[in-house]
């Protein structure tokens, strides 16, 4: 179990550095106070990086985020979400199917959500886990992504919200990714910002 905690430990603080160290990212949208920047990983897949402030405290952000039975209200291009099997406060599954423009088929997505806290920030960690669930034969399941939303006390009132991305969406054309990694973080955080 300590094993666990210190892997995910060096893995969140490893992550916390490639956040800070911006050099490799490039600012590609700037709108409703959030930023939002794009780069290639290290397997040459798009990922973004958006950040903004909320007028909240940390914790609250924190239970509207993990609410993954409603994110379909507030995430860009969600038409269903839901929680699969919560084993305890910092660790569950969750379902989320994405509504595509025609002619694409939909997507469906399974992710384990791990979750670190302190003090001063917390961060959610979804890994995909697309062999959870069987297939949906009226979805392409998506079976490499990874998500982080890393929530960092400003003060009491003032929260720093990022929330870094990617996923690999087969067979769809470049400018339908293009649209998701760039609209979709602008539009999921403008709603955040909205709920408080």
């Amino acid at each position: 179990m300590l094993i666990n905690f210190l892997i995910l430990y060096a893995n969140i603080f490893s992550f916390s550095e490639n956040i800070i160290n911006k050099s490799k990212w490039e600012l590609r949208k700037d709108e409703n106070s959030i930023k939002v920047y794009l780069r290639k990983n290290d397997n040459n897949v798009s990922e973004y990086l958006a950040v903004t402030e909320v007028n909240s405290d940390i914790n609250s952000i924190l239970d509207f985020i993990l609410d993954f039975d409603n994110s379909y209200r507030w995430m860009y291009k969600l038409e269903e979400s839901e929680i699969l099997e919560k084993n305890n406060d910092s660790l569950f599954h969750v379902y989320f199917k994405m509504e595509m423009s025609w002619p694409l088929k939909k997507r469906d997505l399974v992710s384990d959500v791990k979750i670190f806290k302190d003090d001063e920030e917390i961060v959610v960690s979804l890994n995909s886990s697309p062999k959870f669930i069987p297939l949906n034969k009226d979805f392409v399941r998506i079976n490499d992504s990874k998500s982080e939303w890393i929530l960092t006390k400003i003060d009491s009132n003032t929260t720093k919200v990022s929330l870094q991305s990617y996923a690999v969406i087969e067979k769809i054309p470049s400018f339908v990714v293009e649209m998701f990694i760039l609209d979709g973080p602008l539009h999921s955080l403008s709603n955040l910002r909205k709920r408080f």
